[in-house]
């Protein structure tokens, strides 16, 4: 039996019948990574790259595809990965906080068209003013309270405080629990009962997204703004 360098045994690489793919909700046009052709690879002189595509509805094999998986009994049309009549559905992913490119990247990852995606121009990045600092002795989460912090600060969003307590550093917001309110782990756990200091959003990470996270059943072919931070100002 012939085996390769590492003493395994030799295989041959065989194409079988591969199944289309009618939950296939990759976008349009990505292209996989070549396979094979590397320095492990046994007696493989080339590799061969693929362009990836959805189902064609007007392709009658393709259609037939379809209609088979509709009939499965755990299908649910329009549901998270559905496809149906040529469009694909999603569960919105949350981006916010994240780099304008990742999050581009976990957009289409999610199945969004690339060119239904739009980036807004980033948006003003004042400093808010803190006006309370607290932390109950024992817990890591802080409580900043500010003028309409809950509205400017969204769940999800990065930012940047500078205080009188030591509760300096980049965070990322997990709650609010009023209109001036918002809240976000920190790395003690010593007691606050006040403070004072100023906030700002994390230039160039996402401040909003124009479809919520969570969103269900929505078209791969809708689109979706995503606005960045503005540098602070």
């Amino acid at each position: 039996m012939a085996t390769d360098t590492s003493g395994q045994q030799a295989v041959d690489f065989v194409w079988g019948n591969f199944p289309m793919q009618p939950n296939n909700d990759r976008a349009a046009a990505i292209t996989p990574a070549n396979i094979g052709g590397g320095a492990g690879d046994y007696s493989w002189s080339a590799t061969t790259r693929v362009a990836s595509d959805r189902l064609n509805p007007a392709l009658s094999n393709h259609a037939v595809a379809e209609a088979a998986y509709a009939g499965y009994p755990g299908f649910t049309g329009n549901d998270d990965g559905a496809y149906v009549s040529g469009v694909a559905y999603i569960v919105v992913p949350s981006v916010l906080g994240d780099t304008t490119a990742l999050a581009l990247d976990e957009l289409k990852d999610a199945g969004y068209e690339a060119a239904n995606i739009t980036t807004a121009t980033a948006a003003t990045n004042v400093a808010g003013s803190i006006t309370d600092i607290d932390r109950t002795a024992g817990s890591t989460t802080v409580e900043l309270t500010g003028v309409g912090f809950t509205a400017a600060y969204p769940v999800g969003t990065k930012i940047t405080v500078s205080s009188t307590g030591t509760v300096d550093g980049t965070w990322t917001v997990t709650g609010n629990t009023s209109t001036n309110k918002i809240r976000f782990t920190s790395n003690a756990s010593t007691v606050l009962t006040s403070g004072t200091g100023s906030i700002i959003g994390v230039a160039g990470t996402i401040k909003s997204q124009s479809t919520a996270a969570g969103a269900a059943s929505v078209a791969t072919t809708a689109t979706i703004t995503i606005t960045p931070w503005a540098t602070a100002s």
